[in-house]
């Protein structure tokens, strides 16, 4: 990279499980894109532990110890092996991807690479490159999705790969985020028939369990910012406009019933904002 070619803008979005953030950032990109007119590339880090689980399973690694996972990481033909599964992946049509890596077996394992030391080593070594390789094109503004970005924002602004420009948490009520995953987001949760109830009790569970396994974690651990704004949608503050150099950090509930424009609009404009000042 030469000295006078920018890097491009992060913004990351971050948050727990469930919380909207996907279909929160995949809005922004869009706006991002086509409103604002900027050169914009998604990177889903989260997507990469989805990899590394199921690379690991085709290669008859235990998913399910620790050990085997750091052994097969510490492999340099293995590493190989995933870097070159990570670009399958990517070039995949969307329908055959979501069916390899979205299922409920796969997310429950992706937390657990997620503790391993190694597996976010493997993680932050492939956004460093992309990163790279977006200056390199011309990317202006980059959006990161995944668990845990705080961190790894900094430590990617720090080796000069980008402009970490604004750090976006997501939290939202268990039983909410299950009802909205189901299909259920129009319906109150009394008005539910009972497998529809029994349906959303057990996303519940499973939700406060990733959430927990992700808090407590040794490396990376998945926490909000400290410093960090708390905004509740629909609702956006009006917000003292940031400073150039200053970094933005919220924390956005997005607990409320809402519809889906209603719960992006105000994110997109926050954004518009960040960018407009950096």
């Amino acid at each position: 990279m030469t000295a006078t070619q920018p890097v491009p803008k992060l913004i990351t979005f971050d948050g727990e499980a469930r919380s909207g953030k996907g279909t929160i950032v995949q809005a922004c990109k869009d706006y991002i894109r086509d409103e604002l007119g900027y050169k914009v590339m998604l990177i889903d880090a989260g997507q990469v532990f989805r990899c590394l689980v199921v690379a690991a399973g085709r290669n008859d690694v235990n998913v399910d110890d620790p050990a085997a996972i750091d052994a097969f990481l510490s492999d340099d033909a293995s590493v190989e092996l995933c870097v070159q599964f990570v670009k399958d992946v990517y070039h995949m049509e969307k329908d055959k991807r979501d069916a390899l890596l979205y299922t409920n077996e796969v997310s429950k394992n992706s937390a657990r690479f997620g503790a391993r030391p190694l597996c976010q080593a493997f993680k932050d070594g492939l956004l460093e490159k992309w990163l790279a390789d977006a200056a390199n094109e011309g990317f202006e503004v980059v959006l990161l999705d995944g668990r845990a970005l705080e961190e790894v924002g900094q430590m990617l602004e720090s080796k000069g790969l980008c402009d970490f420009a604004l750090g976006l948490y997501f939290t939202c009520e268990p039983t909410i985020a299950a009802r909205r995953t189901l299909g259920y987001a129009s319906v109150a949760y009394a008005d539910l028939t009972d497998t529809q109830r029994a349906d959303v009790d057990q996303l519940v569970v499973e939700i406060n369990a990733r959430n927990d396994s992700d808090k407590n974690r040794n490396v990376h651990p998945v926490i909000p910012p400290v410093n960090g704004v708390r905004i509740t949608l629909p609702e956006l503050p009006v917000l003292e406009p940031p400073s150039t150099q200053e970094r933005s950090m919220f924390i956005i509930d997005t607990s409320a019933e809402m519809t889906k424009n209603a719960m992006t609009a105000p994110v997109k404009s926050l954004v518009a904002l960040r960018l407009a000042k950096r």
